[in-house]
């Protein structure tokens, strides 16, 4: 007698193919605009609600947990949950949401770990391991030179983008994600940012008489930080570029991407910061470098892109500095560093007078005070690690570097090579300009762990499905289908 369980296979008719196809392949476009359209007024209820804002953070991280605590749930899947956190954690510092600072590091480290832990995903890659490990030792010094609230929070606030960093590289070093997958994973960031972008206009609207100066503007930044809004908003002008040049897409997503583009670079200028709109261009530029490697498919991807770019100029930008009395441009051609680059000589020359263990974490804003003749934090990461770190803010820089490379040099498929320098040059340049002070560098840096399967060949084999070998038989079918099961 036949086992019940053997299985032979036959060809799908043609239709019934395409219809498969079409359904792996097909995004669900309608589900996308109906959450950005819920997004805009979001965004403006965590600013109103007061405590009940509580709930669009509960329910963010709420259901990454739950995804994460499910063996079912697919990594991939809770990676959305994370980039979602990411991308919105912004809009909460805006808001002044009730929570805690960190909780957008916090908590995406929580869901990740919770999610690694429960598939049995426990081996940490080596580099990431020592690049946070080599930055414990100087918490040693903050201990001795801070009571203990005190170490807490600065330790908190110096260190959870370092750890976050860590837990990224090991979360997604165990994924692996198709085009349409990665496709998703960056339409998480951009869904809750485009809430940011919002804001941001809807404030630049509603205030009467705001003045334009050659400095950053609180006003058309949500009254949060410029910088950080800014950097965040080039964020969601990276992603989208990026989708828009080494990404497949069909019409509708190839609009969706475009315009969510104009509208980050416009609201990015418009907070008067520049780091949000040089970390994308530079991070573009690169990407857009290594897709000339193919002409044919250099010229495909970048000429839309330069299209998009001309547009802006053409017509978008001179609103804009019409808008602002001219402010904007003379803006964007002012050169300075706005004392960063004094800050970071500052570091060095800590780093030279404290080589091994630098001044300890959280030590170098007061004695950066005695060289600058001013107080000031640390904006360059790099710096940061000579100055309270020492010779193992060396380690972790160099642990850094070779990520980057040994990442790039076992990627195969040109789009993972595409992400992993796409990905840690906007993290390296976001680092440079703000350091660690929001999630999303760390994320980014983690991205470049991830694994992209390589698109199938097509082939003239049609899909199969399974049928008891029995029913072949009675159907006349030869017990061994000729065709092979993809």
């Amino acid at each position: 007698m036949i086992p019940a369980k053997r299985m032979n296979y036959i060809a799908l008719p043609r239709p019934v193919e395409r219809r498969a196809e079409n359904i792996l392949r097909k995004p669900n476009f309608r589900l996308l605009i109906g959450l950005v359209i819920l997004h805009f007024p979001l965004g403006l209820f965590d600013y109103y609600a007061g405590p009940a804002a509580l709930l669009h953070p509960a329910a963010a991280f709420g259901v990454g947990l739950y995804w994460a605590l499910q063996k079912k749930v697919r990594l991939q899947k809770v990676a959305l949950a994370v980039g979602y956190l990411v991308g919105v954690e912004i809009l909460w510092r805006m808001a002044q949401v009730p929570i805690f600072w960190e909780f957008g590091k916090y908590g995406s480290s929580v869901i990740m770990v919770v999610a690694l832990l429960k598939r049995g995903r426990r081996t940490i890659p080596a580099l990431p391991l020592i690049y946070f490990a080599a930055l414990i030792p100087a918490s040693i010094l903050t201990f001795m030179q801070f009571d203990l609230l005190g170490a807490k929070d600065t330790l908190s606030f110096s260190l959870s983008g370092p750890l976050f960093l860590m837990v990224s590289c090991w979360f997604f070093s165990n994924l692996t994600l198709n085009e349409n997958q990665l496709r998703s994973l960056f339409t998480a960031f951009i869904i809750p940012l485009l809430s940011v972008a919002f804001v941001t206009f809807f404030f630049t609207m509603s205030i009467k008489d705001i003045q334009f100066s050659d400095e950053s503007n609180f006003a058309t930044s949500g009254g949060f930080g410029p910088n950080q809004v800014s950097a965040m908003l080039g964020l969601g002008l990276f992603l989208a570029t990026f989708s828009l040049l080494a990404l497949k897409n069909d019409r509708k997503s190839k609009v969706f991407f475009a315009i969510s583009a104009l509208f980050f670079a416009a609201q990015s200028m418009m907070t008067f910061s520049r780091g949000g709109v040089y970390n994308a261009g530079g991070a573009l530029l690169l990407v857009a470098l290594f897709e000339f490697g193919d002409p044919l498919k250099a010229t495909k991807r970048i000429v839309p892109v330069a299209a998009l770019i001309l547009l802006f100029m053409i017509f978008v930008f001179p609103v804009l500095n019409e808008f602002t009395g001219g402010g904007l441009e003379e803006r964007f051609q002012d050169t300075q560093s706005t004392h960063r680059a004094e800050i970071a000589e500052s570091d060095i020359d800590l780093f030279l007078e404290h080589p091994i263990l630098g001044v300890g974490v959280g030590a170098a804003y007061s004695e950066r005070s005695q060289i600058l003749g001013y107080k000031a934090v640390s904006h360059t990461e790099f710096s940061r690690l000579l100055s309270e770190h020492g010779a193992f803010g060396v380690i972790a820089i160099l642990m850094l570097t070779a990520m980057v490379a040994v990442n790039f040099r076992r990627s195969r498929p040109r789009l993972e090579r595409a992400l992993i320098i796409g990905a840690a040059a906007w993290s390296i340049l976001f680092m440079l300009n703000a350091g660690m002070r929001l999630a999303a560098p760390s994320a980014l840096f983690g991205m470049t762990f991830i694994t992209i399967a390589e698109p199938m060949r097509r082939t003239r084999r049609r899909i199969l499905r399974p049928i008891p070998i029995e029913e072949s038989l009675r159907n006349g079918v030869l017990e061994f289908s000729e065709f092979v099961p993809n």
